[in-house]
């Protein structure tokens, strides 16, 4: 296990736990941890990336308002697929990435917005159409925020 990723995990658990319902732009809230598992998937292998979605879910959980193990669900199925599908694949260019994490993101805010809709008896399409995709999209812009800044290493680039 690489300490990088173990304390950039914590790292990002304290960010969506603090700063993350500050970032709500009406029903839409990024996730931070989910392109964090999915990178993990794609370097670590699935194993890995099942492992931190399954423990960061379940954190984030605990903290937060979702049903427990709702998140670890959807974020340690992200990992072990990003890591099945394409395992130690290196992303240099930025559309592969943007589209892994928007296909989880989605699964993931379907999944939230199901399981709220039934709980509360809302209707399910009005909240994904005005919560949940927003929410997608605006973690898969943080993701791609990520992707280009310089806090993306790449293999045989300097920092």
């Amino acid at each position: 296990m690489n300490g990088k990723l173990l304390v950039s995990g914590l790292i990002l658990l304290i960010l969506q736990a603090g700063l993350g319902p500050l970032l709500t732009v009406g029903d839409a809230r990024p996730s931070f941890i989910l392109p964090f598992v999915v990178y993990v998937g794609l370097k670590s292998g699935p194993m890995w990336g099942t492992l931190y979605g399954f423990a960061l879910g379940i954190a984030i959980d605990a903290l937060g308002s979702l049903p427990l193990g709702m998140s670890a669900l959807a974020f340690c199925t992200a990992g072990f697929v990003s890591g099945k599908m394409a395992p130690g694949e290196q992303f240099r260019l930025w559309w592969p990435w943007t589209t892994f994490v928007l296909i989880f993101a989605i699964l993931f805010e379907l999944l939230r917005t199901l399981l709220l809709a039934r709980a509360n008896a809302l209707p399910f399409f009005s909240l994904m159409t005005w919560g949940g995709l927003p929410s997608a999209l605006w973690t898969t812009g943080l993701a791609v925020l990520w992707f280009i800044s310089p806090l993306h290493g790449r293999e045989g680039s300097p920092r």
